[in-house]
């Protein structure tokens, strides 16, 4: 069964459900996140010293949006990730090479699968900024003891540990 908005409402009534996560997780939806400190890439030309020229591009996730549909097998989500990816000086190939994840938490907050989904941004000749949505489609099998909302989906870039300092050394600065 696929979520439609004109049966949206209709659907919430029954068991199970479907919503639409841009318009709040209804209480039996898993709630979708994107992690302050992977939710942004900052990636530098390699042996670079990381200054400002030296930058490749800069990406952010923007939002998720998206539908959750529940019934007595477990959740399918279908999620919007938007994008933002900004060329830096120092990227002359014009495209931008970078892993997102979407990892699904149980209520103890347990990472039950992380799944890695590869990208790659073109910029056209003078293209300087890149906004965009990839669609995923997530599927949690349902646990006898555990109820849908129980489940937390969080989102972030695949990024080396020296990334990952740099972004939340930049953040603590804001």
């Amino acid at each position: 069964m696929r979520c439609h908005p004109v049966f949206a409402a209709a659907l919430l009534s029954v068991l199970g459900g479907c919503a639409f996560l841009d318009e709040g997780s209804p209480n039996f939806c898993p709630s979708t996140a994107i992690l302050d400190g992977p939710g942004e890439l900052v990636r530098f030309a390699s042996g670079s010293a990381g200054g400002p020229g030296d930058v490749l591009f800069r990406t952010k996730m923007t939002s998720i949006s998206g539908l959750c549909e529940v019934d007595d097998k477990g959740v399918d989500m279908e999620l919007n990730v938007g994008i933002e990816v900004v060329r830096g000086p120092a990227n002359a190939n014009n495209e931008a090479q970078f892993a997102y994840f979407v990892a699904i938490l149980d209520g103890d907050k347990n990472v039950l699968t992380r799944t890695k989904f590869p990208m790659i941004a073109k910029f056209q000749r003078q293209e300087a900024n890149l906004n965009f949505a990839d669609a995923v489609t997530v599927t949690i099998p349902k646990k006898k003891e555990m109820s849908s909302k129980d489940y937390i989906v969080y989102l972030g870039f695949e990024m080396t540990p020296e990334e990952l300092a740099y972004n939340r050394k930049r953040q603590r600065a804001r």
